[in-house]
């Protein structure tokens, strides 16, 4: 059975693989787990330009709980890429 996560933008549930996955690394940098199997706890958005753009928003209006010990500059800078990824599919 394949492991079911919530996304921290609009709270859909789905499969793990329909979600990107965030971590912070030891030096507080969020970073993508594109493999996700990365020993640290993590936050999963949509595959979805609409929720990473929310993301973005709730995170410069300090709305959101992340749970993860990181930089607000450093999960930007995640999100933007991850804005670009979605833009390029």
């Amino acid at each position: 059975m394949t492991p079911i996560r919530c996304c921290i933008a609009c709270k859909t549930r789905k499969q793990k693989q329909d979600f990107f996955r965030i971590v912070a690394d030891n030096e507080k940098k969020a970073i993508i787990d594109k493999k996700q199997n990365i020993n640290n706890r993590g936050v999963y958005v949509c595959k979805d330009k609409k929720c990473i753009s929310n993301l973005e928003k709730a995170i410069l209006k300090n709305r959101v709980n992340l749970k993860i010990d990181v930089e607000s500059n450093s999960i930007l800078e995640v999100l933007k890429e991850l804005g670009e990824e979605v833009w390029e599919n």
